[in-house]
């Protein structure tokens, strides 16, 4: 196989983001050195499971796709992604991680070339396919476990808050399909801000921060509508959810600090999301995952629940309808 260089025209594919079985529409490199590559596999051929775990032990984090590729490996795992959430065989968190593994080729587009109109278009996609599977499958341990593999931290959160967020509207029985997806965009995009800031300031918990530090993580909310603004064909509803997500009822959120009568109602929804998310998958700020019970019982006793009202209500209901299913 040819070598290939330089190392610029190339992305970075985490061996794990690939859909076993799945037929690949672009060649796939191996990284030799800093500028040459190997070609180990042509278009069209299919990802085989054996074959990507000798990568892997032989410490193989990567395969590589041409730059001008790309785009063409990101739809192809959408439309595989499509059609797997809608087939019966297959359970919800063999789902969810076929979905992750999409979403994962969207959220490395958004990284290496950058948030445009073919980027904004795929994370579309990614909505449908999530909304899709939450009408089927609402169970959210079942969909968080399809999560777990996901190589990027950012990208997990993304679509726990996705899913949260839409598992939330139901329970508040919306049944507008358009304002559903708008919210589940809003939250799959809400930390988009966070990809221009030092990625040691975003990996470094809230607690030891300097005011410098905290001010300038702050700024991610306004980035990100900055960067979905740019487009010029966002709607307003989603730039306020990325805006506005960590804003609260009591007004001590950021940036603006605004009280629940005047913050977006889909920001409201994504706002609680992403504390439960943060809570119930673990984070930098929460290194300990809870249950979503003691999520729950940290939101409404600890934090002394400064979310909106209906809203937590439904996750309420979303958490406990699940408990009792499987308590039964």
């Amino acid at each position: 196989m040819a070598e290939k260089t330089p190392s610029r025209d190339l992305i970075p594919v985490p061996i794990q983001n690939f859909i076993s079985g799945a037929t690949v529409p672009v060649d796939l490199y191996v990284k030799l050195s800093e500028d040459k590559y190997i070609m180990v596999s042509k278009a069209g051929q299919k990802a085989d499971q054996e074959q990507l775990k000798t990568y892997e032990s032989k410490t193989v984090e990567y395969l590589w796709v041409e730059r001008s590729d790309y785009s063409k490996f990101t739809r192809n795992n959408l439309t595989i992604a499509g059609v797997i959430v809608t087939q019966d065989n297959l359970n919800p968190t063999q789902k969810s991680k076929v979905l992750a593994q999409a979403s994962a080729a969207v959220f490395l587009e958004l990284e290496h070339i950058g948030i445009g109109f073919e980027a904004y278009s795929h994370s579309k996609q990614i909505v449908e396919a999530t909304v899709a599977l939450i009408d089927t499958h609402r169970d959210i341990n079942d969909l968080f476990i399809g999560l777990k593999d996901c190589s990027d931290e950012l990208l997990r959160h993304s679509l726990a808050v996705c899913y949260i967020s839409v598992l939330i509207a139901q329970a508040l029985k919306w049944e507008n399909k358009q304002t559903i997806e708008k919210l589940a965009l809003g939250a799959l995009l809400h930390d988009i801000g966070l990809k221009v800031l030092p990625p040691d300031l975003v990996s470094k918990p809230k607690s030891k921060m300097t005011y410098d530090e905290l001010q300038s993580f702050e700024q991610h909310s306004y980035k990100g509508m900055q960067l979905l603004l740019s487009l010029g064909v966002v709607p307003d509803d989603v730039i306020a959810v990325v805006y506005e997500h960590h804003e609260n009822s009591i007004g001590q959120g950021y940036p603006r600090k605004l009280r629940n009568i005047k913050i977006h109602p889909l920001a409201k929804v994504v706002a609680l999301a992403d504390e439960f998310a943060n809570l119930t998958m673990g984070s930098v700020n929460c290194p300990v995952a809870k249950t979503p019970r003691e999520a729950l019982m940290t939101i409404e006793y600890t934090m002394g629940q400064p979310f909106n009202k209906e809203a937590f209500r439904a996750l309420q209901m979303v958490v406990n309808k699940e408990f009792a299913r499987k308590a039964g």
